[in-house]
């Protein structure tokens, strides 16, 4: 006898178990990805914050350092270059003075003079590093000023001799001659010195 099989059911069985497993997948999928965009967002504006941050810091700093130079600017437009360039030319003519060797300069020009020629005086001035002397001298020949001038070209010491003046003295007592001239001590023409020239 034949086992009965009775399909009480008002329509066909359906098997909606794979759809529902595809939904459950493209739900988590979807949820996984809606996340991840959040994700992403929320570090995006943070980012973004940060960066704008650093740019306002970095802005206020170049507005600080242009505030700086226009102050800086406006200091150095108000030093009186003039009055300072004096007042360095001053203190540096100072420091040449007190540098400055009588002994030395007197020695120097001891062996330039000649037998028939004598110093009356010297006067030093400073000047920018340089030192330029007037000299009065008197001279029993007439040649006396052409031989001080040559050996002054002879001598490293010194430079661009000039004469001023030269007179005849009363009763042949010679001849009284000036000079201007330039100064090198030993250490400013690099301590050279002539041996000293036959009178």
């Amino acid at each position: 006898m034949k086992p009965l099989h009775l399909n009480l059911a008002s329509r066909p069985y359906r098997d909606y178990r794979p759809v529902y497993a595809v939904v459950v997948a493209m739900s988590l999928i979807t949820a996984f990805l809606m996340l991840n965009n959040v994700e992403t967002y929320y570090r995006y504006t943070r980012d973004t914050r940060s960066t704008r941050t650093r740019i306002a810091t970095i802005e206020a700093q170049t507005q600080q350092e242009r505030q700086r130079e226009q102050m800086v600017q406006q200091r150095i437009k108000g030093l009186d270059l003039a009055r300072l360039s004096a007042q360095t030319s001053f203190v540096n003519a100072k420091l040449a003075e007190r540098a400055f060797s009588w002994s030395m300069l007197l020695d120097e020009l001891e062996s330039i003079l000649a037998d028939d020629v004598r110093l009356l005086s010297v006067a030093p001035s400073f000047r920018e590093g340089k030192i330029d002397l007037s000299l009065a001298f008197v001279s029993k020949s007439a040649d006396g000023m052409i031989k001080t001038i040559n050996r002054m070209h002879a001598d490293p010491q010194f430079r661009n001799p000039f004469p001023s003046s030269q007179s005849k003295l009363d009763e042949g007592a010679g001849y009284s001659f000036d000079l201007t001239a330039e100064y090198l001590p030993p250490a400013m023409s690099g301590g050279v010195r002539l041996s000293e020239a036959p009178r």
